[in-house]
């Protein structure tokens, strides 16, 4: 619509007069926040069970469903509903999941001096578990890792008597990382709710358990990350649980050695994470099919190898943890499915497994640092040798080094070139191969070479010549001298192999993003 003049009329909407002015802040939230309810509310009322208009489906409801559908809301939501209704506030009072965090609350960490943002946080804490019955709590998630500047012992101990109650399932703990803790759990107070407590996660404090604590029957998950615990300590937990199935340790520098008891018949994963004076972990739960270990090479003993099915072994930062791994996978776990290897540097590259893997069906070889560029890729063959079965291998090749180029590259084409063999060597199941960072190495390419005349079941080879792409599938970031040395390893890839992969092979070469990564040639 335009007006006389010839410019455009801007067309003026009344205010709707069912609408209710009201005052700002409190009361506007609380606005936002029904109406929100009411559009979550509505597949309910197309049901037929309730009538259209919300409060009028909040009387209709018996109380325990009012509550379910309650506790279905986050924290921040349940909390201005509990504003709306008297029932929603009795509801409140008993409300089950109390995730306590700044994220929780919206505020942001660098608004203010730290003592405000701490101030602001700890008196939200107080006010939601001074108005909580402290009955029907199932899980407490506590971070107080921003609240360094004003929290204390007897606010955390405050708040964990008056959530932590029979009938509890979950309990989490985050502090901030400190040399010494800043806080020790209580023992007592755990064991409290031992009977019902399903889930433990600590994160930097410190917690000193005994024979006397008491039986965590329903317990089955701990996870435990900078926390000041002794082995004997984790000994007496371990002791008093019989249902555990997931024990995740991660720096816990206070441990000397680890000893899973044989009555842990449920465990069947064991994480252990850069706990740096750990000498030795001793295996007897019976059912345990998943281990992960990084850390410096370690004694590591099980009582029946043929259980394990999954494992990674992570010697990054730390060395030669390919070389300790052939010499002691096979009395740990003989069975293998699939076998995850980091290393950072190896001072030996001839690798020989003494023994065969006859389940192996994934192995995935990570080379961390550019202290590989001279590394002799070739005897990796020894693992597809001992593996029969492997159906898919996967190698990260290591990081950049424009400094070294491979000599045996040099005035150099796929016919003219001298590579290795392995007499009589087959493999009839290897199906998909992935290079990641693949780059001009003459062992490199003898060991694609290997896999391409003896693999007969090969259906995929992809040579990948940048950094790869993150979980949401992004390109990695990679500067100049990254692009630079991903295009020479295109080069290789084309001159050295693509004319060698057979037809009925996929072969795909992943050169760097035009998008993301070629514009980086042309920065100063």
């Amino acid at each position: 619509m335009r007006s006389n003049g010839g410019e455009p009329s801007v067309r003026r909407v009344a205010p709707c007069r069912s609408v209710r002015r009201e005052p700002p802040c409190r009361s506007v939230r609380r606005r936002r926040c029904l109406e929100n309810t009411r559009a979550k509310i509505d597949p309910l009322c197309q049901q037929g069970d309730i009538s259209e208009g919300a409060r009028f489906d909040f009387d209709r409801l018996p109380e325990d469903i009012l509550c379910h559908i309650h506790s279905l809301f986050p924290l921040r939501d349940a909390a201005c509903l509990a504003g709306l209704s008297h029932r929603f506030l009795r509801s409140w009072r008993s409300f089950p999941n109390l995730t306590l965090n700044h994220e929780t609350f919206n505020l942001n960490i660098f608004d203010g001096t730290p003592f405000e943002r701490a101030k602001k946080l700890v008196d939200r804490f107080d006010n939601i578990l001074h108005n909580h019955s402290g009955t029907g709590v199932k899980t407490l998630d506590l971070d107080v890792s921003h609240c360094v500047k004003l929290i204390t012992a007897d606010h955390i101990n405050n708040w964990l008597h008056a959530a932590v109650k029979p009938g509890i399932l979950e309990i989490a703990m985050t502090f901030p990382v400190q040399d010494k803790p800043m806080f020790n759990f209580s023992c007592s107070l755990l064991s409290s709710a031992g009977s019902s407590l399903q889930s433990v996660s600590f994160f930097a404090c410190g917690f000193h358990p005994t024979l006397r604590t008491g039986c965590f029957k329903s317990l089955r998950s701990v996870y435990f990350k900078f926390v000041h615990i002794t082995s004997e300590e984790l000994g007496c937990l371990l002791f008093s649980t019989v249902s555990l199935e997931k024990l995740e340790i991660s720096r816990c520098d206070q441990l000397t050695f680890l000893n899973i008891p044989s009555h842990l018949e449920q465990l069947s994963t064991l994480h252990v994470l850069v706990c740096q004076n750990l000498q030795l972990i001793e295996i007897y739960a019976p059912k345990l099919t998943t281990f992960c270990f990084r850390g410096p090479p370690i004694k590591i003993l099980t009582s029946d190898s043929s259980h394990l099915k999954h494992v990674s072994l992570s010697g990054v930062p730390f060395n030669g943890m390919i070389q300790y791994a052939t010499a002691i996978l096979h009395s740990i776990a003989s069975n293998l499915e699939t076998l995850n290897l980091a290393s950072s540097k190896e001072a030996f590259s001839t690798i020989m497994l003494p023994e065969k893997f006859l389940h192996l069906r994934n192995l995935n070889i990570n080379f961390d640092g550019i202290r590989f560029q001279r590394y002799d890729y070739f005897p990796l063959a020894s693992f597809l040798e001992a593996c029969p079965a492997l159906e898919s291998f996967y190698i990260w090749a290591g990081e950049y080094d424009l400094s070294w180029k491979d000599p045996a590259l040099q005035d150099s084409n796929a016919d003219s070139l001298q590579i290795r063999r392995i007499p009589e060597f087959r493999h009839a199941n290897l199906k998909k191969v992935s290079i990641t960072r693949f780059f001009p190495s003459k062992s490199l390419i003898e060991l694609t070479y290997l896999i391409i005349e003896n693999a007969s079941s090969l259906e995929c080879l992809t040579l990948d010549t940048g950094y790869g792409f993150d979980t949401s599938g992004v390109c990695r970031r990679m500067n100049k001298f990254d692009v630079i040395q991903a295009l020479s390893g295109v080069e290789a890839a084309k001159r050295y192999i693509e004319g060698k992969v057979p037809s009925s092979v996929k072969f795909t070469i992943l050169e760097p993003c035009k998008r993301c990564h070629i514009p980086k040639l042309y920065e100063l």
